[in-house]
């Protein structure tokens, strides 16, 4: 199991990694946070209920206005499932999406950035953005249910 890890990629942009546990403070941070800051959650791997519950009262505490960007699929689904976890100043830019082609079975991954590759608004999400399979050129499918994996984007308008 990883533990945590921070690294600013410029003074604006934090990248957290690993897993978020019981462990996880972010505190030593939160004062680096101006007005605005993106955090890159690409590289976190896995969060458990403790790390839930401390990742939502360090949000809680920030003030600050926070982009959240190449949210791994383990942070989608804690926006799906816990609205709180956003939190009131969040907004999410990108996240990624597993996909699997019906045709070959290949598996896939995809960064899709919120207002081109998908909307924010709407009331159902029935259906994910298309994307063809490397393998063989066939249309692949959402890997997760659409409608509850996007439901946090009706939420984030």
């Amino acid at each position: 199991m990883s533990r945590c890890e921070f690294r600013w990629i410029n003074d604006r942009t934090l990248k957290i990694s690993g897993t978020i546990d019981e462990n996880f403070s972010i505190d030593e941070e939160l004062p680096k946070f101006k007005e605005e800051v993106w955090i890159d959650l690409r590289d976190v791997a896995r969060i458990n209920s403790c790390g839930v519950r401390e990742w939502i009262k360090a949000i809680v505490k920030n003030q600050s206005k926070i982009h959240y960007i190449n949210c791994s699929s383990v942070i989608v689904t804690q926006f799906s499932m816990i609205p709180e976890f956003i939190g009131r100043h969040g907004i999410v830019e990108s996240f990624e999406t597993q996909f699997v082609c019906p045709s070959c079975g290949h598996e896939d991954s995809m960064i899709l950035v919120v207002g081109k590759d998908i909307q924010a608004g709407l009331e159902s999400y029935m259906e994910s953005p298309e994307m063809k399979c490397s393998e063989c050129g066939e249309h692949m499918e959402c890997d997760h249910n659409p409608e509850l994996y996007f439901s946090f984007l009706s939420e984030v308008a």
